[in-house]
């Protein structure tokens, strides 16, 4: 009969603690949809901002690189929004970076080769 009580008493334990960690885990879920859809809206923000970047280039090179940039950023606001976080935005953002790396080097060797 103990070996019953005890078992039974293990079970109901081992219920509540997972039912706890459910709810902890389903917590975390919808922390982690919040935050990622409040990143897709910055993203988008950002997104704008390099449209107003584009308006004020005059190189065509530079306009061209910034337009890849804009689209990826796209991609990015986009699994973002899915609340997708994983690998394939973290190299989505990762090419984001990269590609305003290469335009800002682009527009820094037009500026010295035009003697600015």
């Amino acid at each position: 009969m103990k070996i019953i009580t005890n078992t039974i008493l293990y079970i109901a334990i081992t219920s509540i603690t997972c039912f706890a960690s459910d709810q902890n885990t389903v917590e975390k879920l919808r922390q982690h949809g919040e935050k990622s859809q409040l990143l897709s809206l910055e993203q988008d923000e950002l997104s704008a901002d390099v449209q107003d970047l584009i308006d004020e280039q005059t190189d065509s090179e530079v306009i061209k690189m910034l337009r890849e940039i804009e689209l990826v950023m796209a991609d990015a606001t986009d699994l973002l929004d899915q609340k997708n976080t994983g690998g394939a935005t973290i190299a989505t953002e990762t090419e984001v970076i990269e590609k305003i790396f290469e335009a800002a080097k682009k527009k820094q060797q037009n500026q010295k080769k035009d003697g600015g």
